[in-house]
């Protein structure tokens, strides 16, 4: 009987124990799948250029009832290899799943930062809308023009309108980033730090 309470209290004694282990894995888990982490890459492209330079020099030599004429013709090539570094990074969530800025943002709370990209996203969607307009419209001008034989002009005036439209488009693309890494990095650090604390989590903890 005395063995059978012990063994009782001693089961009921390591509970506690068992179950602040439990909650200690899940909190790391959770940490695992939510921390942030600003992850770089660097590239190096190869660039080759070619130039190519020719001069052609003409004398003529006049006397009476004689002409002469001398041309020499000089060409030089020039080859020139560049390596360019190119530096890039990305915010990743729980170390799986990039994320733009607006979403980075938004998840750190930084509801200035929100509102101006939004701000501009908006303008730049604007601006894009009225660049595939362009397209489009000078699309349907220049074939339509070259299928009904209409005047040059107009089919020249399609072609412009399309090229505006891309240049249009591309001057109002979406950059790969609104905010520096200096930045992010500072806001990724306060956000893990939080979210350890809020886990019961050691600050050293990765």
């Amino acid at each position: 009987m005395l063995l059978l309470c012990a063994a009782t209290l001693a089961f009921a004694a390591d509970q506690p124990v068992t179950q602040q282990s439990d909650q200690d894995y899940i909190n790391k888990l959770y940490y695992r799948h939510n921390k942030l982490e600003l992850l770089t890459r660097r590239r190096l492209i190869d660039e080759k250029r070619n130039y190519n330079n020719t001069d052609i020099n003409t004398s003529t030599f006049y006397l009476p009832s004689y002409r002469d004429s001398t041309t020499s013709i000089t060409s030089q090539s020039y080859e020139k290899a560049e390596t360019k570094v190119i530096n890039e990074w990305y915010i990743y969530l729980g170390g799986i799943s990039e994320i733009s800025d607006y979403e980075f943002l938004k998840l750190v709370g930084d509801d200035r930062e929100v509102a101006r990209i939004q701000g501009i996203e908006d303008q730049k969607g604007k601006m894009r809308f009225v660049g595939n307009i362009l397209i489009g419209s000078g699309l349907g001008v220049m074939l339509g023009g070259a299928a009904l034989g209409a005047d040059s002009k107009v089919v020249t005036g399609g072609a412009l309108g399309m090229v505006v439209g891309f240049f249009i488009d591309a001057f109002n693309a979406t950059p790969a980033h609104y905010i520096s890494p200096a930045y992010a990095q500072q806001k990724i650090d306060a956000y893990n730090i939080a979210l350890k604390q809020k886990l019961s989590l050691p600050l050293d903890y990765e």
